[in-house]
């Protein structure tokens, strides 16, 4: 049970689920998905591992597939008003789900539902009533909501109401505890209010932290690009995991990684004492990524092309450029630098930046700002399929 209790971000309310779980009781644990994209990632697999905790510990996991909520789309963290999915798209979108939790979940012993089943079939009195519960007041308590509002942005009925049309599952189904990503602790909150509103023993809410993406900054997100897939090529799964920052190394260890707790000191230990170079013990985690959602074999094949392609290719194969930083302005950023390089305009190398096609010593760029002068001698720049470059 200790593991189940760490690298919790929001335990609500105190104690409470530490009572339910020492309880004997069988739990309903509820975690839903709106099928708004075909695939899941790395992001979502880590509330997904907690639910797994519990599974195995007997629990009863109930998955719910928002294919109502879909027709919405989450408001939360959203500045504008999302564009509407056609019933084929989210009828598509669902389909890939199932098979991806499997990736984590013990599918066999899990129960899917889809929100339409209640939703379709609510009354219109019933709905009202369902609006009564909740006020324009606590609404508006939303950040994203209060930002859209104080700057002028529409803020549709639709997305008002999704909340409570969310948090509706888990008046449907009794859920005893909701786990979710820290962003959706709002929406995890209202879920239980609106059990208590309707007579139920009100269900835990369990966020745990968010997984940051490659870019190093923003949560991990397919709209931002800088995800990694649960259905992504072995090869491509290693090499995008390859490409975090040294500074994701610890986040990513503790939420992306099955290492025992005792590993994962030692690798910490590790990189915060400098007795490894980072790049070795993110070896280290890519492979236990690749092995946990794949196999070890196909682990072992990726950790080889990544090694053929970046760390053994030979230095005639690599075409160098000589480059003397005190030819240039101190403040030259290397997106200045591969504009003349490569000769192609800035929108064009920035786009290469963003699509993750900029590298050094084979780790991914996305800083467009990166000033040359923090580029380490003899290190090699690959900018697109073909284009190595070295700076002296």
């Amino acid at each position: 049970m200790e593991n189940v209790l760490k690298n919790l971000e929001v335990n609500l309310p105190e104690g409470e689920f530490e009572k339910k779980l020492k309880s004997g009781k069988v739990l309903n644990i509820k975690m839903g998905f709106d099928p708004t994209s075909p695939d899941l990632h790395l992001g979502h697999a880590v509330p997904l591992r907690k639910v797994k905790e519990l599974q195995d510990l007997g629990h009863k996991v109930i998955i719910i597939i928002g294919d109502f909520t879909a027709k919405i789309g989450d408001p939360t963290g959203k500045d504008k008003t999302r564009p509407e999915l056609s019933a084929e798209e989210i009828e598509k979108n669902s389909k890939t789900y199932i098979n991806q939790l499997g990736k984590v979940l013990d599918i066999s012993k899990i129960e899917v539902r889809k929100n339409s089943e209640w939703l379709n079939q609510m009354k219109i009195n019933d709905f009202i009533s369902l609006l009564s519960k909740y006020t324009v007041q606590q609404i508006m308590d939303r950040n994203d909501f209060k930002e859209r509002f104080e700057k002028g942005n529409s803020i549709s009925m639709h997305e008002i109401i999704y909340p409570l049309i969310q948090g509706y599952d888990s008046v449907s189904i009794k859920a005893d505890v909701e786990i979710g990503g820290q962003d959706q602790l709002f929406n995890l909150l209202v879920g239980r209010y609106l059990q208590e509103k309707y007579e139920q023993d009100p269900q835990v809410v369990i966020c745990t932290p968010l997984l940051r993406g490659l870019d190093g900054v923003n949560k991990m997100s397919k709209s931002l690009k800088n995800y990694i897939g649960l259905t992504d090529d072995p090869v491509d799964m290693y090499g995008k995991t390859m490409s975090i920052p040294d500074s994701l190394i610890e986040e990513y260890l503790d939420l992306a990684t099955s290492f025992s707790e005792e590993e994962k000191d030692v690798l910490k230990k590790q990189f915060e004492n400098k007795e490894k170079n980072p790049m070795d013990i993110k070896k280290k985690i890519a492979f236990n990524i690749v092995s946990s959602y794949h196999s070890k074999e196909l682990a072992e094949d990726a950790q080889n092309d990544f090694e053929n392609k970046f760390q053994k290719r030979k230095l005639e194969d690599i075409h160098y450029i000589d480059i003397n930083i005190e030819d240039f302005d101190q403040e030259a950023t290397l997106l200045e630098i591969l504009h003349k390089l490569l000769n192609k305009s800035k929108s064009e190398v920035r786009k290469l930046f963003e699509g993750g096609a900029i590298s050094i010593d084979g780790e991914k760029i996305f800083d467009i700002n990166l000033k040359i002068v923090k580029i380490k001698k003899d290190s090699v720049v690959k900018a697109g399929k073909l284009n190595y470059f070295k700076f002296k």
